[in-house]
């Protein structure tokens, strides 16, 4: 691999930075208004209203990775260990943390969790799915986890699918498991079809797996300067942005396509990619996986507990100083917990 693509690759970490400080515009001054000292007041704000499409923007990266990651992979069981090893450590350590600091966070929007709302993380397999299984509830630890599951359900079927049938046939799997969700989502949406409960899982597991299509495309791009790719990728794109239709809301599809425009630039304009190649957003993207799982319910406690005792401090900034806090123990994990646990698991399996 040329230097220049090694460096261009490395703005996926600071694309990971653009996407997680978006989640926390988010859910620092937008969706949480009945807890937050300052209510709607930012509630206008684009920016802030529409930050949770930033968990699009790490669909595509996991896209573009995953492709990546298994063409370097001998076989399939190797390449579950692998994104098992990447991704349990950290979010035992964080469910962890979250569970014995709740009762100090106790503002916290979903309130003290309980023992078994533990059981959805470590398995990376949602609440509403356990709850058909075991027949009893699951709350939920922290409601940011939901693309975890996404994440991992596309790992196990684009894997299989990949050993079994290669490349192109798996994406086209992908792809089209994606188009079922999305037509059963516009049935629903119309009233033509009641939307029963099966369903509602199944348009939730599988609705955003046409950003994992689109990211995955951009890397075979990346590397085959073919035509033919760049007209998928491009296609893959606007099918996957058909997910938004049934919100009717023109602002959130053009946020959404900026930031597409801004993944594809990024990855292939070296001169635009120079802003996600800075320290800042490096460092944010470094973090990002620790600070994603921690975050929501930790940072609305945060702004309440601050202006309790610190109430001359402007509001704007109550949710930049709770992001920090939650930033530092994110760094604690992803610099020396997670390593630390990811070794040893490599040695046991």
């Amino acid at each position: 691999m040329s230097k220049e693509k090694k460096e261009r690759i490395l703005v996926l970490d600071g694309l990971r930075g653009l996407a997680i400080l978006l989640v926390l515009l988010f859910h620092g001054y937008y969706i949480w208004f009945d807890y937050y000292p300052y209510k709607k007041l930012y509630s206008d704000c684009i920016l802030f209203k529409y930050g949770s499409l930033g968990v699009q923007l790490f669909f595509l990266i996991s896209g573009f990775v995953i492709l990546m990651s298994v063409e370097r992979t001998t076989n399939f069981w190797k390449f579950l260990k692998n994104r098992w090893v990447r991704l349990f450590p950290s979010m035992l350590i964080c469910s962890l943390i979250i569970y014995s600091t709740a009762y100090f966070f106790y503002e916290r929007p979903f309130g003290i969790p309980k023992l078994k709302s533990l059981l959805p993380g470590i398995t990376f397999i949602n609440n509403s799915i356990l709850e058909k299984i075991f027949k009893t509830d699951f709350p939920v630890l922290e409601l940011s986890f939901w693309s975890l599951f996404v994440e991992v359900k596309f790992y196990i079927i684009f894997g299989a699918f990949y050993f079994l049938f290669k490349r192109n046939i798996a994406l086209a799997g992908i792809f089209i498991i994606y188009l079922s969700a999305l037509f059963l989502q516009l049935l629903c949406f119309s009233s033509i079809l009641q939307e029963a409960s099966w369903m509602k899982i199944y348009i939730g597991s599988f609705i955003h797996f046409g950003w994992f299509v689109a990211g995955a495309l951009s890397y075979v791009y990346f590397y085959n300067r073919e035509k033919k790719y760049l007209w998928m990728m491009v296609l893959a794109t606007i099918c996957s942005l058909f997910y938004v239709y049934k919100f009717q809301d023109f602002i959130m599809l053009v946020y959404l396509v900026v930031l597409c425009i801004i993944f594809f630039l990024a990855l292939f304009w070296k001169r635009f990619g120079v802003i996600f190649s800075t320290k800042v957003f490096k460092f944010v993207g470094f973090i990002s996986y620790p600070l994603y799982l921690l975050h929501e319910n930790m940072l609305v406690s945060l702004i309440i507990k601050i202006n309790k005792y610190f109430p001359h401090i402007p509001y704007f900034l109550l949710p930049v100083i709770s992001s920090l806090f939650i930033m530092f123990i994110a760094y604690i994990v992803a610099r020396f917990l997670e390593p630390f646990f990811q070794k040893r698991l490599k040695k046991i399996i």
